[in-house]
């Protein structure tokens, strides 16, 4: 049975990650009368919880069901690894910073002030507290289980896009009960250019990071700077002008895929047979000898 589970191992991680997350929104809407008008700071909270331990249990959970303890111990080990290369840790902490501030700095010159920046103390606080927790926990799973297994069946852009999108869709339980009640028929557009579009393009950035430098903190790290950036520098406006600078935002992270694809083709990587060997160009390669080979 183990092994007749060990290659669906995939689908069974999405499936509890899923469950875990979409279940725990759910139970508080259902808790609240599934009024999305009823859902508030609170509740948002409480479902910002579940949606943290969806991917982090699955992840923990069919690492050790699957590998035992010598892959939890591996796992760890991972987290724990903070060798990576400077170049690549400056890809992780300022690709988000400098593109949403220079779009929205760009719209507050030549559309209007109300795009400049708002940054305050509080927000600032609430970024980095939400920014670590949702890198940290997260990544143990989309990146510490899913994708070393999506690697070892398709191509790192391929593995991108796959985990992108399914990392979108992961949100809209949790954004329809927290924004169904604000947006109203905005909603859908709103999930479409917030969460998928720009969410989609990042992780294929991820993946570059992560083909390239092997850290798994990286990524907990780049994930971080994500969330935390835009709950910090996101400004107060109306919904047609949030929809303005959030598919700006979108369509740049769009274009810096591109422009990473062209020059790293679809493997991500200038060496593309040292990662069909397991190895890393600019990688650390102490990690990548830890990495288990996944044939599931």
């Amino acid at each position: 049975m183990k092994t007749k589970l060990k290659t669906n191992a995939l689908s069974l991680y999405f499936i509890m990650a899923y469950a875990i997350a979409w279940g725990g929104c759910l139970l508080v809407a259902a808790v609240n009368g599934f009024q999305p008008a009823a859902i508030g700071m609170a509740q948002i909270a409480i479902m910002f919880l579940f949606m943290l331990a969806g991917p982090s249990i699955s992840g923990i959970s069919f690492t050790a069901y699957f590998d035992g303890k010598a892959g939890l111990r591996e796992l760890f080990l991972r987290v724990k690894n903070w060798h990576f290369n400077w170049r690549w840790a400056a890809v992780a902490i300022l690709t988000i910073p400098i593109l949403s501030t220079g779009v929205l700095m760009a719209l507050s010159v030549l559309v209007s002030p109300i795009y400049r920046p708002d940054i305050t103390l509080a927000k600032l606080g609430f970024g980095v507290v939400a920014g670590f927790l949702a890198g940290f926990f997260e990544e143990l799973g989309w990146t510490g289980f899913a994708l070393p297994r999506l690697q070892s069946k398709y191509s790192a852009l391929a593995c991108g896009l796959i985990l992108g999108i399914l990392w979108a869709f992961w949100h809209i339980m949790a954004d329809f009960w927290g924004n169904r009640a604000t947006l109203g028929i905005y909603w859908l557009p709103t999930f479409i250019i917030y969460w998928l579009m720009p969410l989609t393009a990042y992780r294929v950035l991820m993946v570059w990071v992560y083909k390239n430098s092997s850290s798994l903190p990286l990524m907990q790290i780049m994930h971080a700077f994500y969330s935390g950036t835009l709950g910090v520098v996101s400004p107060i406006t109306s919904i047609d002008d949030g929809l303005l600078w959030k598919a700006l935002f979108a369509a740049s992270l769009w274009v810096v895929m591109a422009v990473v694809i062209i020059r790293f083709g679809g493997e991500l990587s200038r060496s593309s047979a040292a990662a069909n060997a397991g190895g890393y160009s600019e990688g650390n390669t102490e990690e990548a000898k830890m990495r288990p080979t996944f044939t599931d």
